[in-house]
């Protein structure tokens, strides 16, 4: 009778649902435009992973990609505003209301993703973050968003080939002003209209990083890709101040650790997957070109002198230089 009695009971715990989980105290909502697990998507994966890790479950964050939240410009201001508890943007947004972050987005200023590391991590650190912290933003971590390069209908080796060509180009001030310095014809655009620009020829090309040029699929309608390197293109990961200080201390502290921590992983994740796509690439017929780029830096200098507009950005500009 007992071994029936027992075995009743083994049946129905087992038939019972098992405990769960603790739910986290505190969760963040970030939202970004990029598609789940693209590179900058990878790098809030693993700062949700080391948030809770740091916290023992306590805090969390919630990912929204594919713009649910909004358009870049949307998500900072809403970052602003307090509509968004947190937003990964392009540098070239954020930097409307951080203007000393311009400086990030000189071209050649970098030689590759690991030099970009390194002056991150080295004594332009501080000098952002009170930048940021001045125009009531909190920054995070600032990802890689790759390096970006030309994809074209025609081979460009070199600045002459860009004569004339129609280029799409972010609606950022510096960026079309670059693009007409290399002889092209700029042609800023929503990033969402681009495949079909270069399908019917309103545009010639554009410049862009190789894994959105893979992962958007525009070797279909543009199949030559130019390594230009202009520009090491950066995302962060912000919240407002005033969000940042609602939070009990101990997950301030874990955030930031978390932020810094996952930002390191995530520009060592961009370089080690650049050369495996560049071969893929190759694969889908992609035709890589390696062109002269004297030219093009030589073109770019002036824009320095034109858009180091303040001390604080030369400030910043000099540090980032200097590296770790």
């Amino acid at each position: 009778m007992k071994t029936l009695v027992k075995a009743a009971l083994l049946s129905l715990l087992a038939l019972s649902p098992a405990p769960a989980a603790q739910a986290a105290e505190i969760t963040i909502k970030v939202g970004h435009t990029n598609k789940t697990d693209a590179i900058q998507d990878m790098g809030l994966q693993k700062l949700r992973e080391l948030l809770e890790a740091k916290t023992g479950g306590k805090a969390t964050i919630e990912i929204f990609p594919n713009g649910q939240l909004g358009d870049e410009g949307q998500l900072v201001e809403g970052v602003v505003l307090g509509t968004v508890e947190m937003s990964m943007t392009s540098n070239s947004i954020l930097s409307n209301f951080v203007n000393d972050f311009r400086v990030l987005d000189m071209p050649f200023m970098f030689e590759n993703i690991a030099v970009l590391s390194d002056a991150l991590e080295g004594p332009a650190k501080p000098l952002m973050q009170e930048a940021a912290k001045a125009s009531g933003f909190q920054l995070i971590g600032t990802y890689s968003s790759g390096i970006r390069h030309l994809m074209t209908k025609k081979d460009i080796a070199s600045i002459g080939d860009l004569a004339n060509l129609k280029i799409r180009t972010m609606q950022q001030p510096m960026h079309v002003e670059a693009f007409r310095a290399y002889g092209a014809n700029p042609t800023p655009m929503a990033y969402a209209e681009l495949y079909g620009a270069l399908q019917t020829g309103v545009v010639d090309g554009a410049e862009g990083a190789t894994s959105d040029y893979n992962a958007q699929r525009f070797y279909e309608v543009a199949s030559h890709f130019s390594l230009v390197g202009w520009l090491n293109l950066t995302a962060h990961v912000a919240m407002s101040t005033s969000k940042f200080e609602s939070m009990p201390e101990d997950v301030q502290t874990a955030l930031l650790e978390a932020g810094q921590e996952s930002a390191v992983w995530q520009r060592q994740y961009v370089i080690e997957q650049e050369q495996p796509l560049l071969a893929e690439l190759k694969g889908k017929g992609v035709n890589i070109v390696q062109p002269e780029l004297a030219a093009f830096k030589e073109a770019s200098k002036p824009l320095y002198e034109k858009f180091l507009e303040t001390e604080s950005q030369r400030k910043l500009f000099e540090a980032l230089a200097k590296g770790e």
